[in-house]
């Protein structure tokens, strides 16, 4: 019975790791549901890397020794197991990325998480029980906030963590896996908070599951099953409750920007986009088409679709400020600009960039769209004043006719660039035929490319191939012919 019940935990062990490579294999390709720039505290702080990893050694050392008693024989046993861990992380991630540029902002949150869920994981082991440990809320947070592979880094550092402090049994690390990995499965569909807790109850009879084959195979007596089916539920319900609450904190304090908080930005109730609707409606109707076009595209490349959407919906936002002086606002024949010289209108239409900079950071809207508002643009040159100036100044300077803003550096505010031009362009085209919508797509491609745009992203030719053929779809669908209906004559 003891090599029957040994057999079935290898069988079941190595299923496990099985079904790790799949999800990984599966998630690899998927574009990342985490975008991030460095939190505020580490903006100011600084904390070097090596810092992190040597206070977050030391830490996980003392919690490990003092967990299973403090002898010459077990430091020297615990020193020995987290160096092979460490090491194993670091080559692991230097794979994927050179050691020089590894975020620190994500080494400070995975470290965070990481000590958190130890110190919790002790007290259920002391005075409840290490089933009712809700260890899927540090995975899943892990995995949105991070990454699927930093949430698998996590789970096998616990798995490790939770078999030494239980006498290097498997049982328990292999609940906690079934939950975790069950969790995972169904996070690339959350669209809204409220989901999680499907997750949570998926969780929950998942390790019940699990639980009643460990019964059915006698590792678990039946009284034992009674309470782990309770701890199990109870695992799978705090899970939910802990990420309902730190998500939207982890968010805000490491300035993470995820797929459910973009979800959120999109929403027409948010009030930015309201007042955009009522006192610019044009520069709303030209976000929304900006939107399909960029949210196209992003998904023809592989990049974050939803993102691109988010950030054609806020990129016009500083026109709220002065709406009459941009065009698709203008529902008279008087313009405004008229009255200006090409230098003052020039100066008028750059400023919507920086207004929209400072509307955004009042309004609390996300670094990752800031970003994008204040790329959407780059050095571009306001052509039509600046040939209107050159008509009474032959020497004028082509520079003082450019937005001063940063060039794109991301693949979406590149893909925002090109939507927010070819949008603009399409709309006053007499004929909007196939052939004439791929001939602005590919024009202004084109002319941003030899401008210089692109010289700070990692987008490439091929992926401009790509977008101006999906692009020119997106457009030809807007833009379809219509049946022209006669008016019925009444006898």
């Amino acid at each position: 019975m003891n090599k029957l019940n040994d057999w079935m935990k290898s069988k079941i062990k190595n299923w496990l790791l099985f079904l790790v490579r799949r999800l990984d294999e599966k998630y690899q390709n998927v574009p990342s549901i985490r975008l991030s720039s460095n939190s505020s505290f580490n903006r100011k702080l600084k904390i070097p890397l090596l810092f992190i990893l040597s206070i977050t050694y030391l830490i996980l050392y003392f919690m490990l020794l003092m967990q299973i008693g403090i002898s010459l024989k077990n430091g020297i046993a615990v020193f020995f197991v987290l160096s092979i861990i460490f090491f194993f992380i670091l080559f692991y991630i230097s794979k994927q990325i050179k050691f020089s540029k590894i975020d620190t902002d994500t080494a400070i949150l995975a470290s965070f998480i990481l000590i958190v869920s130890l110190l919790l994981f002790q007290i259920f082991d002391k005075s409840l029980s290490p089933i009712a440990f809700p260890m899927t809320a540090f995975s899943i947070m892990l995995c949105i906030l991070v990454s699927l592979r930093v949430s698998f880094i996590y789970i096998f550092v616990m798995s490790i963590f939770i078999s030494v402090t239980n006498n290097f049994s498997n049982i328990i690390s292999m609940i906690h896996l079934v939950g975790c990995l069950t969790s995972i499965i169904g996070l690339k569909e959350i669209r809204n908070r409220s989901q999680f807790v499907k997750v949570g109850i998926k969780v929950s009879l998942s390790m019940i599951l699990f639980v009643i084959v460990l019964y059915l195979f006698n590792i678990y007596s039946l009284e034992e099953v009674k309470y782990n089916i309770w701890f199990s539920l109870m695992s799978g319900f705090l899970s939910v409750l802990i990420v309902l609450a730190a998500l939207p904190v982890m968010e805000t304090l490491f300035s993470r920007t995820t797929n459910i908080k973009l979800i959120e930005l999109v929403d027409f109730n948010n009030i930015l986009l309201k007042r955009l609707m009522v006192e610019a409606p044009g520069t709303y109707h030209h976000s929304l088409l900006t939107a399909s076009l960029a949210e196209q595209a992003a998904t023809a490349i592989g990049e974050n679709s939803l993102l691109a959407r988010a950030c054609a919906y806020y990129h016009d936002i500083g026109k709220l400020k002065n709406p009459e002086y941009f065009i698709e606002n203008q529902n008279t024949k008087k313009n405004p600009h008229d009255e200006l010289s090409p230098s003052l209108s020039g100066l008028v239409l750059i400023s919507h960039v920086k207004d929209g900079i400072a509307l955004a950071k009042k309004y609390n809207i996300d670094d990752i769209i800031i970003q994008a508002i204040n790329e959407h643009h780059g050095t571009s040159i306001i052509q039509y004043f600046y040939n209107r100036a050159l008509e009474q100044n032959k020497e004028l300077n082509e520079q003082d006719f450019r937005y001063p803003c940063q060039k794109p550096t991301t693949k979406v505010t590149a893909i925002l660039m090109i939507a927010d031009s070819v949008e603009a362009i399409s709309r006053i085209l007499p004929d909007k035929n196939a052939g004439k919508l791929r001939e602005v797509v590919e024009k202004v491609i084109n002319n941003k490319f030899t401008d210089g745009q692109f010289s700070e992203c990692p987008i490439t030719l091929a992926d401009l191939v790509k977008i101006a053929e999906n692009m020119t779809t997106t457009l030809c669908g807007i833009y379809h012919a219509r049946i022209e209906y006669k008016d019925i004559e009444k006898k």
